[in-house]
């Protein structure tokens, strides 16, 4: 049986039904799965999350129907589990994945059953490690460089529809994990108070789970020592530009990983958030940004941000920082520069002549900031697997630099640690050939028993010290805060 096999829909009239906060929904499927009375068992859990469309753009033209934020999956239950730590590997791993034609035939949902996981960024001095995966040792990174599972399944839920699909080749708990989301669905929408019980399920969350305080790697200082080095390396024609972060770390806290979720996603809204249950660490991004997306025609498409200005609750000073964003020249060339170092990353696995930019600084509001926006897209050209056409632009552009390799090392030599997950990507290769991955900003990294979060931003010879350090916080000060508040 392939995914083809099952396509089960919320049989409820969901035209008739307000917009569902699904996320909240597959929380409490967690939360249940992971009670000591429950016969549900559901493990290595894969969320991908994005906040609903909003009402005024649910129309039925193409334009919508493709609409990044219109799908949100719960995946469990992997029928096999890939653990990377060297790139040889890896490599030999993404070369036997496979995709089937025929489940093109399947309704357009691009992810039924597959691959999900992440690549962390990569730590230059491992890429060329002849040590092989079977060499688990002081060899070996303290942290995996990429992670995946398989999964037969998933549940998505469609925004624009408003309703569940149950995907793939579903086990016993699955069926069961969909019954109770229709049956959960139903009651929300008799009781037409979702906000209620999302507000009660907040406060138990605020009840279950506890962090210390962020605290930075660097003061202001340490960065400001790494900001005028960076200037030197830009004058000196190393580069044109180079994202430059660093990491604020909770030491310990007391809960699971999950908790965080919900309080994150209603403050940040994300349009590729993410949640994973891996082999030694647990990741919940808030990220706003695609890194790659594949249809299974081949349409290749990246979205890179490059621009970013705070936001204001008094909407006349908030208007006026959109001004301020749209008509700066410095924030478009940094965008500029980026998606012409993207235009190249896609044209390496593009068919000549296919590359082109369908919009260039485009405004994308969020609750917490206001980003420029570029989206690139391109052919895939025959003989490209979707796997390779990743591999071949990993990482992105928008968190090294450009150009990338000599951006890479002066972050390598510069950063106070290895960013492990942080600028990495998070995504799938679906069994229908579909692939799409985020960027692993807005993120937290649980692992050790402490959280890591990172924040940063492009760095070019007009920045200002000052500016780009509060810059790197304002994108992160609201993820610290809401953890911090619980």
């Amino acid at each position: 049986m392939n995914s083809s096999d099952i396509f089960t829909e919320n049989t409820v009239n969901s035209g008739a039904l307000s917009p569902l906060n699904s996320t909240q929904l597959f929380i409490r499927l967690i939360n249940l799965s992971q009670s000591l009375d429950s016969d549900l068992v559901l493990s290595n859990i894969s969320l991908l999350i994005s906040s609903s469309i909003k009402p005024e753009t649910t129309t039925t033209t193409t334009e919508s129907k493709n609409n990044d934020r219109r799908f949100s999956y719960f995946s469990a239950n992997p029928s096999d589990k890939r653990l990377f730590y060297c790139h040889k590997a890896l490599s030999t791993w993404q070369q036997s994945i496979s995709f089937n034609p025929a489940i093109k035939k399947d309704p357009e949902i691009p992810f039924h059953s597959g691959w999900m996981g992440y690549f962390a960024y990569p730590e230059p001095a491992l890429i060329n490690s002849p040590v092989d995966n079977a060499g688990a040792g002081k060899n070996l990174p303290a942290t995996a460089i990429a992670e995946f599972n398989h999964y037969p399944w998933s549940i998505c839920f469609d925004h624009l529809e408003n309703c569940f699909f149950l995907l793939g080749d579903p086990d016993q708990a699955a069926r069961d994990a969909f019954e109770w989301l229709q049956s959960e669905y139903l009651k929300l929408s008799e009781l037409n108070n979702a906000a209620s019980i999302n507000k009660t399920a907040a406060s138990k969350t605020a009840a279950l789970f506890k962090a210390s305080t962020f605290k930075p790697k660097w003061h202001k200082d340490d960065y400001q020592k790494a900001f005028f080095k960076v200037q030197d390396y830009l004058v000196a024609g190393d580069c044109y530009q180079v994202n430059l972060t660093h990491p604020f770390i909770s030491e310990q806290y007391k809960g699971d990983a999950v908790d965080t979720l919900l309080p994150l996603f209603d403050a940040l809204k994300p349009s590729f958030g993410c949640y994973f249950q891996g082999e030694h660490c647990e990741l919940v991004s808030m990220s706003p940004e695609r890194f790659i997306s594949i249809d299974n025609t081949g349409k290749l498409q990246a979205k890179p941000i490059k621009g970013t200005i705070k936001r204001s609750d008094d909407k006349s000073v908030d208007d006026a920082l959109i001004k301020e964003l749209t008509n700066s020249a410095k924030n478009q060339a940094e965008n500029l520069m980026i998606v012409d170092l993207l235009r190249n990353d896609l044209s390496i696995s593009a068919t000549p002549g296919s590359v082109k930019v369908d919009k260039l600084f485009e405004l994308e509001s969020h609750p917490n900031v206001h980003h420029l926006v570029s989206t690139i897209s391109a052919q895939l050209r025959p003989g490209i697997s979707p796997v390779e056409a990743i591999s071949r632009a990993f990482p992105g552009g928008s968190i090294t630099g450009a150009p990338k390799k000599r951006a890479m090392e002066i972050i390598n030599e510069l950063e106070v640690q290895p960013r492990s997950l942080y600028c990495g990507s998070f995504g799938y290769f679906s069994d229908s050939g579909h692939t799409d991955f985020n960027i692993l900003i807005r993120s937290l990294e649980f692992r050790g028993g402490s959280i890591t979060c990172w924040g940063g931003g492009g760095i070019t010879v007009d920045s200002d010290c000052d500016e780009e350090y509060e810059e790197s916080l304002t994108k992160i000060r609201r993820i610290m805060d809401v953890v911090e508040g619980l």
